[in-house]
């Protein structure tokens, strides 16, 4: 399985706009990895790409990283850093499948965001703790605690198991944590480095999650711009077996 990061920045990705903190300064004149846009996650499965949120930077995202395939894309919420690319894909040409909750795709049509896309994507409605199977490979949607209804994915394909957790809080439902203990991968979104509120884990706290449930690698994303730099993140998760930081263009086989 090949996991490409085409953005790891959190909603308002780095440098945020009109800020001068030190980090948002320090990407803007050093440039490189510092730089964050949007989250986005595509991973490559036998036969199909699937695509994890549309952030508003999608379309440059795709470009820059020579996306020319995507065969679905899996929602985890409503919110615009991860739902406000989707009418993109009215330019796409090429028809999707759009893996939707029933509560997030009504209340995406509610907001006007996705009005057109029945135009150019299929809607597949997928249901918490209910496998969507394929020919060689399957995915496990799941709640996570956040501000709105929000959904992780477990994917399973030969043998591997690799965990992708939207926007979470600490409080994580039993199942969540059977789904995760073990697993090769588990992607988390982690905005900043020490906890500081209930709907988004924190590196300090997804780093204890990863040695809790013994996952064999622990992938940080998401990174918001009050958080660590890119160089200094590297350098503490170093003292951890099978942390990583990821960056924008990342590629890792699992």
């Amino acid at each position: 399985m090949r996991i490409r990061f085409l953005g790891t920045g959190g909603a308002e990705g780095i440098p945020a706009i009109g800020c001068s903190c030190a980090h948002c300064t320090r990407a803007a004149q050093e440039g490189g990895r510092l730089l964050r846009k949007r989250t986005a996650v595509l991973f490559s499965l036998p036969g199909y790409e699937l695509l994890v949120d549309t952030p508003p930077d999608i379309r440059e995202l795709l470009d820059i990283n020579g996306v020319r395939k995507i065969h679905g894309i899996f929602l985890t919420h409503e919110h615009t850093d991860h739902t406000g690319g989707l009418e993109e894909f009215l330019y796409w040409g090429e028809g999707v499948d759009l893996f939707a909750e029933p509560r997030v795709y009504r209340r995406l049509m509610r907001n006007g965001r996705g009005k057109r896309m029945a135009d150019v994507a299929f809607h597949l409605v997928v249901r918490p703790g209910t496998a969507v199977r394929f020919n060689d490979f399957s995915f496990i949607p799941f709640e996570v605690h956040h501000s709105v209804p929000c959904f992780g994915l477990a994917i399973y394909e030969g043998g591997r198991r690799v965990v992708h957790v939207a926007d979470s809080g600490r409080r994580l439902s039993n199942y969540a944590r059977c789904l995760i203990g073990g697993a090769d991968a588990l992607i988390v979104n982690t905005p900043s480095f020490e906890p500081v509120e209930a709907a988004h884990l924190s590196v300090e706290e997804a780093i204890a999650l990863k040695e809790e449930l013994g996952v064999k690698r622990l992938i940080l994303t998401h990174i918001a711009h009050h958080n660590r730099p890119q160089d200094e993140l590297e350098a503490y998760v170093a003292q951890f077996e099978g942390v990583t930081v990821a960056y924008d263009g990342l590629s890792i086989d699992i």
